[in-house]
């Protein structure tokens, strides 16, 4: 049972280290553009003109965080005339939400929700706006607010570290009545 529970553990810790890469912060959605090689092939396989760059985004009517995220894919295509965003509304239009779950199996990811963001071989869940599109041409995401992501990655360890501890050093029996 030890040996499970250990187990188990680890996948946590791992699965929350992978879920803090996936958040749709603004600067890491603008970083892939940025540095986005390939990226005239849409998520879905279709192909776009040579030096463009294609971007899903599936959004629901009434999620606040997809009314966010709208005024900040404006900003990105004024920057960066090349991105052709193509937008599907998933709520009202069940064909739009098949799609985004054809879109996810591609990408090896679940469809838990709106904001949706694709570009590049990146999938992106959610939105947080960080306020890099306004101050800077290249994204500075690695230098700046690092320290509250790795302060979480660090909780995770520190929490998975301890369970293991205790589970190692004590003597865990489950009994089952019969």
């Amino acid at each position: 049972m030890k040996k499970y529970m250990v187990i188990i553990s680890f996948l946590i810790l791992f699965a929350t280290s992978a879920y803090a890469q996936e958040l749709g912060y603004s600067d890491k959605i603008e970083e892939a553009i940025f540095n986005c090689n390939n990226c005239n092939v849409c998520p879905d396989g279709k192909i776009i003109n040579e030096g463009k760059i294609c971007m899903y985004f599936f959004w629901g009517q009434g999620c606040p965080h997809c009314a966010e995220e709208k005024p900040f894919l404006e900003e990105l295509k004024k920057k960066y005339p090349n991105l052709e965003i193509h937008e599907f509304e998933v709520y009202y239009h069940p064909e739009n939400a098949e799609f985004l779950k054809q879109v996810c199996e591609k990408y090896n990811t679940q469809p838990s929700g709106v904001p949706m963001t694709f570009v590049g071989d990146k999938a992106f869940i959610g939105f947080l706006n960080r306020g890099f599109y306004t101050n800077s041409t290249v994204p500075t995401s690695d230098s700046v607010l690092l320290f509250p992501k790795v302060l979480t990655i660090m909780l995770a360890y520190v929490l998975s570290i301890v369970v293991i501890v205790f589970l190692v050093t004590k003597k865990v029996k489950i009994r089952v009545k019969t």
